[in-house]
């Protein structure tokens, strides 16, 4: 059975409403949080930018309703990437989101109604392309980075980047109206990629805002000024630091900013389950609290990664700190039963070296435990001086 455009466009339609109307109930009667808030324009922005495409497809003066469609389509994916940003505990940066909408707005009015069906589209392209790919790399990251939802949407992300960029260089080379863009950009090709988006993100963001109200993941929790795993929050360990960072500048006091990330904790989630890394969390942060000096400040950025602030004499003495961290892990296997021993990769930035910038010292600590997890993790490194 071959299915005509229209009676397509309308399955599709459906069932993108039926999944958006199920997510925004969800959203608005359980937890309500930011992330899902985003998450939930992105699916009624979804739903709009259907009945926009119908209407075009419908009654062909209807030019308005397919510039609707395309900002409304730009403004769904870029939500999603916003949304994502939020679910990690960054700002979500939605202005941005609002520029590729009226890019895609803009873009569709200047062609239309002369360029019929196609007016905007190239633009529209690059625009979906733009948000899939910065979506790509946010579900890579932070919390959405260990969960097994998080890895699902990536590779939809990433399938997503892959063929509305591939179809803006069709349109652009080849045209519309070749049988090479036909065949596989077409109307038929480009609804199942859009199906599949709207209902695997359905599922997936469902999925993850449930794990994160259940309170699963211990990293992302906070009991006062504290961490679940018992050290200080993220906020917390911001504006202490910056104090002790201030104070050592005035005092001429010199300072070290140890960065520990757990190496491969995404893995462990997926291998032996949630409870297995929540275990891998507070056990590394035991090992922290054990070796750091009385008076070092220890925060709990997020997941499995930590920041160790502490008066310190040179980078020896910094180096020698991270090394006996790695001794207490290594004589703590998780779980007993199992003898799973994990490790964790160091970045060490010194005010010696690069002065009493906190934001300065954060940055350097988190691309030297880029560069050590990329090479494999389970190593120490002290960030470059300034030149």
């Amino acid at each position: 059975m071959v299915l005509d455009i229209i009676t397509l466009l309308a399955v599709s339609g459906l069932i993108v409403i039926m999944c958006g109307v199920s997510f925004v109930v969800n959203a608005s009667f359980n937890r309500n949080d930011p992330a899902g808030r985003v998450w939930s324009l992105a699916f009624m922005a979804g739903m709009l930018a259907t009945v926009g495409y119908a209407v075009e497809a419908l009654v062909a003066s209807a030019w308005w309703a397919l510039v609707v469609a395309h900002m409304s389509l730009a403004v769904s994916v870029g939500s999603m990437w916003a949304g994502s940003r939020l679910f990690n505990g960054r700002p979500s940066r939605y202005w941005i989101v609002g520029l590729g909408g009226a890019i895609a707005a803009v873009a569709s009015i200047m062609a239309s109604p002369e360029a019929g069906t196609w007016a905007g589209s190239f633009e529209l392209y690059i625009v979906i392309a733009t948000f899939a790919s910065l979506c790509s790399l946010e579900t890579y990251r932070g919390r959405l980075r260990r969960s097994l939802n998080g890895r699902v949407l990536l590779i939809v992300f990433l399938l997503v980047t892959a063929f509305y960029g591939g179809r803006a260089v069709a349109f652009a080379v080849a045209g519309p109206d070749s049988e090479f863009f036909s065949v596989y950009f077409g109307t038929p090709t480009t609804t199942i990629v859009n199906l599949m988006l709207v209902v695997v993100a359905s599922i997936s963001m469902s999925i993850l805002r449930a794990e994160r109200g259940s309170g699963d993941a211990l990293g992302d929790l906070t009991r006062g000024i504290h961490s679940a795993a018992g050290v200080l929050s993220a906020d917390a360990f911001s504006q202490a630091a910056a104090d002790h960072v201030c104070r050592a500048e005035s005092k001429g006091g010199h300072l070290a900013l140890i960065g520990a990330e757990l190496d491969k904790l995404p893995d462990l989630n997926v291998a032996f389950g949630r409870a297995a890394g929540d275990r891998a969390i507070t056990a590394f942060a035991e090992a922290l609290r054990r070796s750091s000096p009385a008076m070092a400040q220890i925060g709990h950025r997020g997941a499995g990664g930590f920041f160790v602030l502490a008066a310190v004499d040179s980078g020896e003495d910094a180096l020698a700190l991270a090394e006996r961290i790695q001794i207490g892990m290594a004589d703590d296997p998780l779980p007993e039963a199992q003898q799973i021993r994990v490790t964790a990769s160091f970045g060490i930035a010194l005010t010696n070296d690069l002065g009493y910038d906190l934001d300065r010292l954060t940055g350097a600590v988190t691309s030297a435990i880029g560069a050590i997890q990329s090479g494999g993790g389970n190593a120490v490194k002290v960030a470059a001086a300034l030149v």
